[in-house]
Formats: C-alpha cells, sequence, structure tokens
C-alpha cells in the first residue's frame, strides 16, 4: 500500500509543471517550473542581428576619451602589486547547501570547509594567474546550490562561485588554507579562493619586467597561445597580456612556485585598447551573441556581468566585475517613468550600460523606436505562473518589451524591471 501510494505522489509530482500547450521540455523544481523550448521564437522580439545598430555606433566622441581610460584601467588593473592595496576577507561558511550530487552538505562537510577557512596562516604575497580558474567563495571544490527545489536557486546559479578569473591577472595572496591547496586573492576586480594549480608568487624582478611591456587584449575567443610553437596556454576576450618585441609576456609556473615570463606567440591578440571603431565594436560583439550562459565563467562561459566587463576590456574601459556595482559607478541615472525614451535619447549605443538589481546589460540601439540590449540571460519570467520561467541560457538581443508579451502579468517586462542606466 505504501508503495502504491509513493507512485502517486511522484506521479502528482512530475506533473505538476505539465502544459499541454507547450512544446518543449519541463523540469519541475518543487517551488518552479522551468520551460526549454526548443525554439527561441517563442521569447525573442528583435532579430538577432548586429548589423542592424552598426550606423548608430558613434565613434568619433569615445575616442577622445578612451586614451584617458585605458590608462585608468592600466593602473587598476596592476594594483595588487602596490603596497596600499586592500582587499576582501575570507567570507565565513554558516548556511546549509545542497551540493553536486544534490544531497544537503553534511554536518563534518560543512565543519571541513570552515576549518580550511581557519586558514594556516596569514600572508601578503604578490602573485599572479597562470591559466584561467575559478575563484570560488570558499576553499573547496565542492558546488553549493542554495536551494534545488527552486528554479533561481539551482543549477547553474553554484554559491561557490565567485568569478572566473583569468591568466595573466595580478593578485594579492592574503591567506593559504589549512590544507596548502588553496590562496585567498584578490585581484583589481574581485576576490576569492583560488587553487594553487593555478597560482604563482612573484618577486619584484617579474614584476618590473612584466609590467614594461606593452599591454595587448585577445580578440576572439577560444584564442590558442603558442610557446616554441607548441600549444601553450588559451585565452578569451577579456584577458589582458603584455607583450614585447619577442611577443606576448606569459607568466609560467617553476617548480619553487614562483613565475617566471615565457615568450608566446599568438594571432588574436591586439594592441590594447582596441580601437572603438564601428568595424571593431561588430567584431567583438558578434561573437558574444549566441554563447552559452555561465554563473560566474563557469566552463569559461559567461554571466550578464562578464560579458559587459570582456567586452569593456578590450576597449581599454575599466568597469567592477558585480553587476550592481557596474550600474552604480560614474556617470549613472535612476529610472523610474519614460524608461525607453530616456535610454533611446540619452544612451550611447554600445557605451551604456542598463538594467536592474541582479542584471546588467548593454544598449547598442534602437529598433523599431525601442532600444535594445545585448546580455547574456538565464531565464525570463513564463506565462504559466510567478515561479515558472522559460529558460533562455545565452547571449540574445532583446528589446525593453522582453518578457512581457511570453508572461501572463504583462507588468513583467523588461523595462518595469529596469532601474539604473549608466553612461561610460
Amino acid at each position: 500500500m505504501f508503495g502504491k501510494l509513493w507512485l502517486l505522489c511522484c506521479v502528482l509530482i512530475l506533473s505538476s509543471c505539465s502544459r499541454s500547450d507547450y512544446d518543449g521540455v519541463e523540469i519541475n523544481h518543487g517551488t518552479g517550473c522551468s520551460f526549454i523550448s526548443h525554439t527561441d521564437s517563442a521569447y525573442l522580439d528583435v532579430p538577432q542581428n548586429l548589423e542592424l545598430f552598426k550606423n548608430q555606433i558613434q565613434e568619433k566622441d569615445f575616442l577622445r576619451r578612451q586614451k584617458e581610460l585605458n590608462a585608468r584601467f592600466d593602473k587598476i588593473f596592476f594594483s595588487p602589486w602596490k603596497k596600499d592595496f586592500s582587499t576582501a576577507e575570507p567570507e565565513e561558511f554558516h548556511r546549509i547547501f545542497f551540493c553536486e550530487n544534490l544531497h544537503k552538505l553534511s554536518d563534518s562537510e560543512s565543519q571541513k570547509i570552515n576549518n580550511n577557512i581557519k586558514y594556516r596562516k596569514r600572508i601578503a604575497q604578490k602573485g599572479i594567474i597562470i591559466r584561467n580558474t575559478i575563484a570560488r567563495n570558499w576553499p573547496t571544490n565542492s558546488q553549493l546550490f542554495f536551494d534545488i527545489r527552486k528554479p533561481g536557486e539551482s543549477y547553474p546559479f553554484d554559491a561557490n562561485i565567485a568569478s572566473l578569473m583569468r591568466l595573466g591577472t595580478p593578485v594579492i595572496i592574503k591567506a593559504i588554507s589549512e590544507d596548502e591547496k588553496w590562496g585567498f586573492v584578490g585581484s583589481y576586480a574581485f576576490s576569492g579562493w583560488v587553487s594553487f594549480h593555478d597560482l604563482a608568487y612573484v618577486d619584484e624582478k617579474f614584476i618590473k619586467k612584466f609590467k614594461s611591456g606593452k599591454l595587448a587584449v585577445a580578440v576572439k575567443d577560444g584564442t590558442v597561445i603558442r610557446y616554441q610553437n607548441k600549444f601553450f596556454n588559451t585565452a578569451d576576450i577579456g584577458t589582458v597580456l603584455p607583450q614585447n618585441k619577442n611577443g606576448l609576456m606569459c607568466p609560467y609556473k617553476k617548480s619553487d612556485g614562483f613565475a617566471e615570463i615565457v615568450s608566446c606567440s599568438s594571432a588574436d591578440f591586439s594592441s590594447k585598447p582596441l580601437r572603438f571603431s564601428a568595424e571593431n565594436v561588430l567584431k567583438i560583439s558578434k561573437q558574444f551573441l549566441g554563447q552559452k550562459y555561465g554563473w560566474g565563467g563557469y566552463l569559461n562561459q559567461r554571466d550578464c556581468s562578464m560579458l559587459t566587463m570582456d567586452f569593456c576590456t578590450t576597449f581599454g574601459i575599466p568597469i567592477a566585475r558585480n553587476g550592481n556595482v557596474q550600474l552604480s559607478q560614474g556617470k549613472h541615472f535612476s529610472l523610474s517613468t519614460n524608461k525607453s525614451d530616456f535610454i533611446m535619447k540619452n544612451g550611447v549605443p554600445f557605451l551604456t550600460l542598463v538594467g536592474k538589481k541582479g542584471h546588467v546589460m548593454l544598449y547598442v540601439g534602437h529598433y523599431k523606436n525601442k532600444p535594445v540590449f545585448m546580455h547574456n540571460i538565464w531565464a525570463v519570467p513564463s506565462k504559466f505562473g510567478s515561479a515558472d520561467r522559460y529558460v533562455i541560457g545565452k547571449t540574445v538581443l532583446t528589446s525593453s518589451q522582453f518578457g512581457g508579451d511570453v508572461s501572463s502579468d504583462k507588468t513583467r517586462s523588461l523595462e518595469e524591471a529596469i532601474s539604473l542606466m549608466r553612461v561610460l
């Protein structure tokens, strides 16, 4: 009898999200459903064609400021190697999480992480990232989810991911974990725990040589870097490395834990900043369009604020890693009424960030009298219920009316959610 009741309960749970008029996969999280369609046509409200906005790009006005912004970027980029640089402290670990096997983290596992945070010692050693790596909020490789029953708190939203940290990033190492496998580091944009597999110490000789080169930036995702004509490393748009007459100056970790510089080659790096021209703007932006969503840089993909950060880095514009900070710094505006009109009147295509708490977008221009944004988005509210969502999971172009036409609640359009705009 118990077996029959359990089977009935399972059937009811699995069918609670079922929609006979929906053509796609439905995932029931318990307190909300994710709907995954076989086509994007039901969601996207503008053509996925960046060429439509080419003539709206204002080149000359920005070129006068680009040199100044780039100089500021370089100063900030190397700031972790200055004596007065300060960074955050490691976060405490006190919440109950679901981990990678979908079970709750056990008390012993939580205690092990806590013990690891009670680091072996505090230090203040300069370092550098030697390959792309995920900086974590706590010194463990475990995936940690707030609640696997809720769409916005389960996959892909791993609470242990601080952000992807790119090859060649200068850092200050502030602490070493109890197991000696992790270093708590601060970079110019954020902080977190990084595996020592991906981290090396640097001395003053290294720093002087590394800073002597002119900075270059990767202009193609999946860029291959070669040393002596053999594979050495990979880089994506947003990776910054110095170069001299011998080629790219790449960090390499020696057996003593310190980095040395090796001369490498790659055809897909350009002197930073890349000139802000319509041709270059579209060259970079088109690579982002359609790319899969990666929370915090998971699997070398991008989330909304990594997309805007990597775009800005290419053109020498310094912005923070966190989307909320990106929107609230510099020349920014709070938006409450007539939002679309205000954005089109005051926004500069490809030089304006627009968004709300938790999401940031790049304004690319107007189409049919509506502002259009490029953004990497996980999901949009569905028409079936307030806790349900359609999964987008990639970088798309949408207008300010995005979401309102697929939701049962017309006030849930993107325009209603937008609250901030920043001109870069």
